[in-house]
């Protein structure tokens, strides 16, 4: 009897399955033939994009240098360096002082926000233990 159900049931999904992909016969092509749609056809082809290559056929991007540019005076470099060495010296100072004072001020205001916390939720809390010990 089961395999009676089961032979039924599976002819009908079959069916159900069959009957939708059917209809879409109509819909394809009869012969492997491509489709090109109208605005498509009407497109110009590919042709070359213009790019200019290099001799080894790599494309040339920009305006190829005939020169090598000016190298940075000496003038220059010595004034790079100091504004360096001067950066350098004020990164020097000792940051364990800024360090404690930061710490310390931030766990003096976590301190003030628990105290907070603790004074406006403790009258919360008094009923809600009260409500508790009556339900015992």
């Amino acid at each position: 009897m089961t395999m009676a159900i089961r032979a039924v049931r599976l002819t009908a999904m079959s069916v159900l399955l069959a009957l939708p992909l059917s209809a879409c016969q109509s819909f394809l092509p009869r012969d492997e033939t491509p489709v090109t749609l109208a605005p498509l056809a009407a497109a110009p082809g590919v042709s070359s994009s213009g790019q200019k290559l290099d001799d080894q056929g790599y494309p040339v991007i920009g305006r190829m240098p005939r020169a090598a540019r000016p190298q940075a005076s000496d003038e220059v470099v010595q004034q790079t360096e100091e504004r360096y060495s001067r950066v350098e010296t004020r990164g020097r100072v000792n940051p364990e002082p800024a360090y404690r004072r930061d710490v310390a001020e931030l766990e003096a205001l976590a301190a003030r926000q628990q105290a907070e916390a603790d004074r406006v939720l403790a009258p919360a809390a008094a009923p809600a233990d009260a409500a508790s010990s009556r339900a015992q």
